[in-house]
Order: C-alpha cells, then structure tokens, then sequence
C-alpha cells in the first residue's frame, strides 16, 4: 500500500512538476506528496527529483521512472474503462488517436454513426500528428489511431485502411491546366506545418521530380490552406479526401503535373496484441466497412 502511495504522487509530480499541484490533484498536503517522493528515492536508492525554490526537475532517472508509471497508470486506467462495458455493454468512452487526415475527413462520418448505434459510449477523437499519435498508443492515452504514412515500429502493428492520394490543386482559374517544372518552381506552394507526415509526403514529392519552390507559404491548418489556394494566393499538394468536395464545386482546381504521382497509405495503427474493448472492435469494424467500400470504388476501372 505504501509503494502505491509513493507511485502515485511521484506519477503526480511527474505530470505537473509541481510538489503544489501534485497535492491539489491528489487532495493531500503538499508535504504529504513530499514525503512520498522522497520515500520512494530511499527505496530506490536514486534520486528522482531536483528539488528548486518552486517545484522541481525531473532527474535522469526520474524522467526514466516516469515514463513507466505514467504509461502504467494510463493502462490501469484504460483497462478500468474498459472492463465496465463488459457489464454494461454500450458503455464507457472509446478514445481513438489520429493525424490530421484521417481525423478530419474519415472519422468523423463514422463516429457519428457509431454514436447513434451506441448512445452510451463517449467517442473522443484526439488530433495530433503521427508522431504524437504514436505516442499516444505508446503510453495508452487512446485505443488505436488512424495514420498516414506509418513508419514500421516493433511495439505498434498497422493494417492498411484506404489508399489516399495526393493531388495539386489551385484557384479555379487554373482549372485543367498542366504544370510544367518551370511552372511548379516558380509557384507559392502554400504548405502546411513542418514536422507533419503529410508535409513532408509532398516534399519527398518535390524531391523526385526535382523541383525547388522558389516561395513557400507556411499556414497553421488544412482550411486556412485550402482558403489560400481558393483566394490565388498560390498552389498545394492536399490529400485527395480532402478536396473531393471544393473539385466537385469548382472552388478548387485540380493541376496536372508531369511525374506527379503520390500517394500513401492510411493505417489503423494500435499497440501489438493489445486487447481491444468491445466498442473499440465495433467502431474498427464500421471504419473497415466505411472505406473498404470507398477504397474499391476507386480502384473499379472507369469507363
């Protein structure tokens, strides 16, 4: 009972970095949570925690504990959610990890639909890039992700969900033109924040074809992106589900460029042989049917 006691208000510590603040989460005295740190470190015989004026820092070894404890609370309390829909079926609350893609235009259709099928369960998608996606499953904050462009890792298995395309698009003036290189080079690419899958997709892009913009605009998001193109203000490479229905209305065109040919494929991502909840299993299955179904209808020939 007392190394529990210890791992708790370290695990508190190690979220807030604050002895304060540990105690307000954890509803004891500041020196409580203290003594609790500190008798962990004698137990340990390390120190994990260097003391300042106001809060602390976590050590070397601190930051190697914490990452232990806090992905093994936030398991206890997955497996804690998760165990209550096996005696309240339709339960609890399901949360699904996503990159920017997949988050915006392919779950929310289907948690909608999942929602009104199971009223009782709280669908919480969290956005993030893939890379803090990942890290989500890592320390079991969500169930599964959705991902484009998943890179192999030994702890986490992917299944392939829909193959997306990447496409170039432009204001509606340019529609059915062809790009030559010259062209892309001399073009504002309108891009979307470094660091993201997705970004660098459309780089690697730039990279076989070779082709260096001359101007770069950097915008937050997909819409401020996407309002851009529509303006004049340059061109973009923007994942094919994204700009179906802008194409489809003519507030976007799409651009012809010699070589362009990108695509990538977006992953159900989770961490290998984990157990899924019963509601995790029945959205996955609602999410295959969803774009399955839409993936064939894009590899039927057309004629």
């Amino acid at each position: 009972m007392d190394l529990e006691a210890q791992l708790r208000a370290f695990a508190a510590f190690a979220r807030r970095r604050s002895f304060s603040a540990a105690a307000r989460e954890l509803r004891i005295s500041q020196p409580a949570v203290s003594k609790h740190v500190a008798d962990i470190e004698r137990r340990l015989g390390v120190r994990l925690v260097e003391r300042r004026a106001r809060g602390g820092e976590l050590t070397a070894a601190g930051a190697f504990l914490a990452d232990y404890v806090l992905r093994a609370e936030a398991l206890l309390a997955q497996a804690a959610r998760g165990v209550t829909e096996f005696c309240r079926p339709s339960t609890g609350v399901l949360t699904i990890a996503a990159s920017g893609v997949p988050a915006t235009y392919l779950l929310p259709e289907v948690a909608i639909a999942f929602q009104r099928a199971h009223p009782g369960v709280r669908v919480s998608i969290v956005a993030a890039p893939s890379a803090q996606t990942m890290d989500a499953l890592r320390a079991h904050r969500a169930e599964f992700g959705v991902v484009g462009g998943f890179a192999a890792a030994p702890e986490i298995e992917a299944e392939p969900l829909v193959e997306e395309e990447i496409v170039v698009v432009g204001p509606p003036r340019y529609g059915g033109r062809r790009l030559s290189r010259r062209d892309a080079e001399a073009a504002t690419w309108i891009v979307q924040p470094q660091g993201s899958a997705f970004q660098e997709a459309v780089e690697a892009a730039w990279a076989d074809l070779g082709i260096t913009p001359a101007r770069r605009l950097e915008l937050p998001t997909l819409e401020a992106v996407k309002l851009a193109v529509a303006r004049g203000d340059g061109v973009a490479g923007f994942s094919r589900l994204a700009v179906d229905p802008e194409l489809r209305r003519g507030s976007l065109a799409l651009l012809r460029l010699r070589g362009w040919n990108v695509r990538r494929t977006i992953s159900i991502v989770r961490p290998r042989d984990g157990v899924l909840t019963p509601s995790a299993r029945e959205f996955l299955a609602m999410l295959r049917a969803r774009w399955s179904r839409a993936s064939a209808r894009r590899r039927a020939p057309r004629g």
